[in-house]
Parts: structure tokens; sequence; C-alpha cells
């Protein structure tokens, strides 16, 4: 009797701090996801507003988007170049973050956006819903877009 004691308490106390351990495991996984989606939804509104310093906190510098345009911007500071372009100016960017994928340091946001155009090229008013993947990488206690495409969905 005195030997299934010896054992069973152990294993008891064992049994719930593993519980514990996942719980707060799951709990910290859930706030990362949090946090990715904030920074994916803040991303959209630095784009949205040109607010350079906060595309430059968002974007690597050596990012690369795959844009609409079918072309290439390259960098923080291609993001903002295409702003003062004109290129990116728009009334609208509503984001929709559908998912989010944690792996290491490494985070993907999926999902879709709809974007009503501001520019003088012929196509204020125009609205585009798209699809897009943002891939998120830490660098240091910064999270920061690696890696970005953006489609136009067909109507």
């Amino acid at each position: 009797m005195r030997l299934i004691r010896f054992i069973t308490v152990p294993l008891a106390l064992f049994v719930i701090s593993m519980s514990i351990a996942a719980q707060k495991r799951s709990a910290s996984a859930a706030g990362l996801e949090q946090t990715i989606r904030a920074l994916d939804l803040e991303a959209a509104r630095a784009v949205l507003d040109h607010n350079e310093k906060s595309i430059s906190r968002l974007f690597a510098a050596n990012s690369v988007t795959n844009n609409p345009r079918n072309g290439l911007t390259k960098g923080s500071a291609g993001v903002i170049e295409a702003a003062r372009n004109g290129l990116v100016d728009y009334y609208k960017f509503e984001r929709e973050v559908e998912s989010v994928q944690i792996l290491g340091n490494v985070a993907i946001t999926m999902g879709r956006e709809s974007i009503v155009m501001k520019n003088e090229r012929g196509e204020a008013g125009t609205t585009y819903n798209r699809r897009y993947t943002n891939v998120w990488m830490r660098n240091g206690k910064r999270w920061q877009i690696v890696a970005r495409q953006a489609s136009i969905i067909c109507q």
C-alpha cells in the first residue's frame, strides 16, 4: 500500500505539472497569434496612411513583395517609394486575416484585402479585391514582413 502511494503521488504531481506547462504554452501561442494578427493589420494601416516610419519598422529593409502590378517591390524603401509615387495610394484598405501559421521565428498570414484606389492614373475610385500572403520573421524582439504576395481576384 505504501509503495502505491509512493508512486501515485509523484505521478499525479508530474501529470498536473505537465498539464499546467501545456496550458501555458497554448496561452503563449494564442498570445503570439494575436500579436501577429495585430501587426498584420498595423502594416495595412501604415500603407494606407503612407506612414514611412511604421513602414520602415514593419517591412524589413531586404523584404520583397510580389505586387499585384506584376512586379517586385524590394525592401521597405520600395514600399515607401511606391507610396510616394502614387502606386500605393488608397481611399480605403481593409484586410481580413484568415489564417496565421507560426513556425518558430517565422509567421505566415493569409487572407483577403479590399482597396479603393485614390491615385490620378485613371483608377481613382476603383475597388480591387485581393488575396494576400505575408511572411513575418522575428528579428531580435521585433517582427517584420520579409516577403509578401498580393493578387487581384478576377471578377
